[in-house]
């Protein structure tokens, strides 16, 4: 069993149901499932700048019906990727965001969406992106199980076509008998590690009651889940992202979405040691 330590880091005034994050060059990105905004956070500073990714008549605090549902984000070439849940029609949009150049670029990827679900047999209530990654010339989209059918899995793109090559389902335990579902995931020393979830409800558009959140560590080879321990039984993590990382550990910062209209985001770090 590995030591998980987690801390209570800080907290951002502004940023409301936080659902993703990247730590690159002392800036921590925040993306919230209810903002077409992308907040840029200075750790030093302690400042928070904003950038309006969609250009709607409500910006921040979207209703559910309206909202793009940001929930995925990973970063390649100096470019942010940030990527609606795909659990509702108004859900499929892809934001590509440059950094250093501020300038975003937006790309409907309804049809995508509806390939996977299509190839894969997939129904809508249980399509849920929550989680991605680029792995060499593949995207993978990470799948969250809290629809019906807890369908928890990767499906893995093409990087430049964004056409369909596979989709991996992706055994999770229970915590306290409720079902687990992925929230987020990074790529450490070619091993993938994840959060997840556990949420009653079994919805992938509406909030359940939340029962925690555990880090899993996925072997990328065999699709298999190695390792998971409880990080906590009260709160739902959404983001994790690395922050500092040694030849024996490494801290992740992640971020709370507590589910309760608060205008605050508590990122909390979460120290791991790397198995020898």
């Amino acid at each position: 069993m590995n030591t998980l330590l987690l801390k209570l880091l800080f907290t951002i005034q502004g940023v409301g149901a936080a659902s993703g994050l990247i730590y690159n060059d002392g800036q921590l990105y925040v993306i919230s499932d209810n903002s077409n905004y992308l907040y840029h956070y200075s750790i030093d500073q302690q400042t928070l700048n904003q950038t309006l990714l969609i250009d709607r008549s409500i910006n921040v605090d979207v209703p559910k019906k309206k909202k793009a549902d940001l929930e995925a984000m990973t970063v390649s070439d100096s470019t942010l990727y940030i990527i609606g849940s795909g659990s509702s029609a108004k859900r499929n949009t892809l934001l590509n965001y440059h950094l250093g150049t501020d300038k975003t670029t937006t790309i409907n990827i309804r049809r995508v969406y509806q390939s996977l679900r299509k190839t894969y047999s997939i129904a809508k209530e249980d399509f849920n992106i929550e989680g991605a990654l680029f792995v060499n010339d593949e995207l993978w989209l990470f799948n969250r199980g809290n629809g019906p059918s807890q369908q928890n899995g990767i499906f893995i793109l093409s990087r430049d076509t964004f056409s369909p090559k596979a989709f991996h389902k992706v055994a999770l335990p229970s915590l306290d008998n409720v079902p687990l579902g992925f929230t987020d995931a990074i790529w450490v020393d070619g091993k993938v590690y994840f959060t997840a979830a556990a949420e009653g409800g079994g919805s992938s558009y509406h909030d359940g009651g939340i029962r925690g959140t555990v880090l899993g560590c996925l072997n990328p080879e065999t699709m298999q889940t190695e390792y998971t321990e409880i990080i906590s039984k009260t709160q739902k993590f959404e983001g994790i992202t690395v922050f500092k990382k040694t030849a024996s550990r490494v801290e992740f910062l992640l971020c709370e979405d507590p589910d309760n209209g608060s205008n605050t985001s508590a990122i909390y770090r979460l120290s791991y040691d790397l198995p020898d």
